[in-house]
C-alpha cells in the first residue's frame, strides 16, 4: 500500500504523496486534438440499487459523473427486467447514460479469496429486446448472440475468472482492469487502509485509494495472447462501482472518487459534424466497438489527449488509430503524444520492444505484429502505470 502508517507518521507520508501527484498533474499540457475526433472520458461497469449489493439512486451517481467530469457512463447492473423501465439512459446534460446489465458466467473456484467469478457485461442493445428477454432461457453463448443480435456490445467482466477460453471469440473485448477484483486482491491491507482512513478523518481519501492502482500483469498478458493469435479483443477498464462498502460510517467507495480512479477513454468520430453537444450513444457504441479507446488511471493525472495511431510515413497523415488492422504499403510510423511527460513503452506481441522518457514518440515498426503502448508516470521513486492503449494490428504486406 502507498504511504501506509498510523498516527502522525501516515499524515506526513500522505501529505507529501499529495504534494508529488498535485506536481504530477500540475505539468499536465494540452495536447491539439486530432481533427475529427472528440476524446470522450467515461466510467464502464456501475451499480445501482437495481443491483441486490447497491443502494446508490440516480442522484447519486449522476452527481459522481459530475465529480468526476465523466462524458459517459455505462451503468450494468445484475439483470433486472426493471432495468428497462426504470434505469436510466439518453442525456443528462452533458453525460450519456447507457444501461445494459451484467450476467454470471461463472466461477473458477468454490469459494475463499483465491475465488474468482467472471460475467458478461451487455450494453448498448435496443428496445426489441425487452419482450421477450429472459436470460435463464439462453446457454451462455446464445445469450451473448442474443445481446449482439439486438444490436448491443458484449464484454468479459472479471476476465480473469473466465474457465472456458471460447468465451473470448464470442465476445467484443474484455476487462483487462477490474478495481472491484483488484481490491479484494489487497483484502489483507484492508485494516491498514482502514486504520489510516480514521486517522487522517478521511482527509487523505484519494491518497488512499492509490495503493488501487497497479499494472494488471496477468490480464495483460492473457489480453496480449489473445490478440497475438489473431482475435480483434477490445481492453476496456471496469470501475465495477458500487458505493456499498461502508466501515463504522465511513463510506469507502463514494461512485465520485472510484469514477475518478480509472476511466476509459473513447475517440468518437466527429468528421462532419459542427455541433457541439455530445455524439450520440450509436457514435460512442462505435468506437468501443472498433476498439479505438483507452484506459487511464485519472486519480494520478488527467490523460485526456493522449494519441497513439499510425502516420504515412511520408506526409505524417494518420492512417490508423487504435483498433484499427493496416495491411498496405508502406508500413506506417507509430506515433505516441502525452498531456505530461511520462515513460512510453511500445508493446509488440505482448512484449516490450522499446522504451523512451518523453512526451512525444515516432517510432518506426520493426515488422507486422500487433503494437500498443503503455505510458507510467514516476511516484514514490517508482515507475506507477498510467495509461494502456489498444493495439494497432499491423498486418503482413505492409
Amino acid at each position: 500500500m502507498l504511504a501506509a502508517g498510523s498516527g502522525c507518521t501516515a499524515k506526513g507520508s500522505l501529505q507529501a504523496l499529495r504534494e508529488e501527484v498535485q506536481a504530477l498533474q500540475g505539468a499536465r499540457v494540452a495536447v491539439p486534438p486530432l481533427p475529427g475526433f472528440r476524446d470522450l472520458r467515461g466510467v464502464i461497469h456501475t451499480h445501482s440499487y437495481l443491483s441486490s449489493d447497491s443502494d446508490g439512486r440516480p442522484e447519486e451517481f449522476l452527481t459522481g459523473a459530475q465529480q468526476a467530469k465523466l462524458d459517459y457512463l455505462v451503468i450494468t447492473d445484475h439483470f433486472d427486467p426493471r432495468i428497462f423501465i426504470e434505469g436510466l439512459k439518453g442525456q443528462y446534460g452533458d453525460l450519456t447514460v447507457i444501461h445494459g446489465a451484467e450476467f454470471p458466467l461463472g466461477c473458477t473456484r468454490k469459494r475463499g479469496l483465491a475465488r474468482r467469478c467472471a460475467s458478461i457485461l451487455g450494453f448498448g442493445f435496443g428496445p426489441s429486446i425487452v419482450p421477450t428477454f429472459s436470460p435463464d432461457a439462453y446457454s451462455k453463448p446464445e445469450l451473448i448472440a442474443q445481446i449482439k443480435r439486438h444490436g448491443g456490445l458484449v464484454f468479459l467482466g472479471h476476465a480473469r475468472g473466465v474457465s472456458d477460453p471460447q468465451y473470448f471469440g464470442m465476445v467484443h473485448g474484455m476487462e483487462v482492469f477490474n478495481i472491484a477484483d483488484t481490491m479484494r486482491e489487497q483484502y489483507l491491507s484492508f485494516p491498514e487502509f482502514m486504520v489510516d482512513l480514521f486517522v487522517t478523518q478521511q482527509e487523505y481519501h484519494e491518497e488512499l485509494l492509490l495503493s488501487v492502482i497497479e499494472r494488471p500483469n496477468w490480464l495483460l498478458a492473457r489480453w496480449d495472447r489473445l490478440t497475438r493469435a489473431g482475435h480483434r479483443v477490445v481492453g476496456i477498464g471496469g470501475n465495477d462501482a458500487h458505493q456499498n462498502l461502508s466501515v463504522l460510517g465511513v463510506l469507502v467507495d463514494p461512485y465520485g472518487l472510484v469514477y475518478r480512479i480509472l476511466n476509459t477513454h473513447v475517440l468518437v468520430d466527429v468528421q462532419g459534424s459542427e455541433s457541439p453537444a455530445p455524439p450520440s450513444t450509436q457514435v460512442l457504441l462505435a468506437a468501443l466497438r472498433q476498439g479505438r479507446c483507452y484506459l487511464a488511471f485519472s486519480l494520478l493525472c488527467d490523460a485526456s489527449g493522449f494519441q497513439f495511431y499510425a502516420a504515412d510515413p511520408r506526409s505524417g497523415r494518420p492512417v490508423a488509430m487504435m483498433g484499427a488492422v493496416w495491411e498496405h504499403v508502406p508500413c506506417p510510423q507509430l506515433v505516441v503524444r502525452l498531456p505530461r511527460v511520462g515513460a512510453i513503452e511500445i508493446i509488440k506481441n505482448g512484449v516490450p520492444e522499446f522504451r523512451t522518457v518523453g512526451r512525444e514518440l515516432e517510432y518506426t515498426p520493426s515488422g507486422p505484429g500487433v503494437y500498443r503502448v503503455e505510458a507510467f508516470l514516476k511516484l514514490q521513486r517508482r515507475w506507477r502505470s498510467w495509461i494502456i492503449s489498444n493495439p494497432i494490428y499491423l498486418l503482413p504486406g505492409c
